[in-house]
């Protein structure tokens, strides 16, 4: 039996999203997680709130909490799970997060969402395309217009958080859904399939759900 580890940047297990992307995956896989917020109480996580020029990230406690938390601040604890995950002797490692990390020390593979997500982008549209990204933080539009300026200059961000009410999406995209945007990129892992689901049928317009994208990858990698 194969494993893989997952490591979160909130706390673990997480299956909002590990159980529908775990279909990809094939028979026979054993998933470990870990999380870089695991035995970390509330007021511990506040501790790990953005600071001026820091990246905020938006993940989740293990009771469904929803908290904001710097890049910056949870690359060591991230280390630290992935650490723990090599002991396991995991044959491959994910990182849960669409975000720009450096390279982690590991004694497997591990895959980066974003780097995966933004060549999948990349391949499907040009310059005269326009491009629809949903984000889960307000402050996080700089960062996703830049990583894709280059492949258009036609971009139309909003935000929905990843776990709030389904009724919020409606106003959310109506920025995107006026732009007549060519293609949408759900460009957070924990947006699931039934978000991604009433994106499509309130926009008419194809989506790339990034932890779909990515799990399909794993599936390749574990077959």
């Amino acid at each position: 039996m194969k494993k893989i580890g997952i490591v979160t940047i909130g706390q673990s297990p997480r299956p909002d999203v590990v159980k529908e992307m775990s279909f990809y995956f094939g028979e026979n896989i054993n998933i470990l997680e870990r999380g870089a917020l695991d035995g970390l109480a509330l007021e511990q996580v506040k501790e790990l709130s953005p600071e001026a020029g820091m990246m905020p990230l938006c993940t989740r406690m293990s009771d469904g909490t929803e908290v904001i938390i710097a890049k910056e601040k949870i690359i060591p604890l991230i280390q630290q799970s992935i650490h723990e995950l090599n002991e396991n002797n995991v044959s491959i490692m994910l990182l849960l997060c669409v975000g720009s990390f450096p390279y982690f020390e590991s004694d497997c593979l591990i895959l980066y969402p974003q780097r995966i997500v933004d060549r999948c982008v990349e391949s499907l549209i040009g310059r005269t395309h326009h491009l629809g990204i949903i984000i889960p933080l307000p402050e996080q539009e700089d960062w996703a217009r830049d990583n894709f300026s280059l492949l258009t200059p036609q971009i139309t961000v909003t935000d929905i958080s990843p776990y709030g009410d389904l009724s919020q999406l409606s106003h959310a995209i109506k920025d995107i859904k006026d732009a007549n945007c060519d293609l949408i990129v759900m460009y957070c892992m924990g947006f699931t399939r039934e978000i991604a689901k009433e994106v499509r049928r309130l926009t008419g317009k194809p989506v790339i759900l990034s932890n779909s994208i990515v799990a399909r990858t794993i599936g390749e990698l574990l077959e």
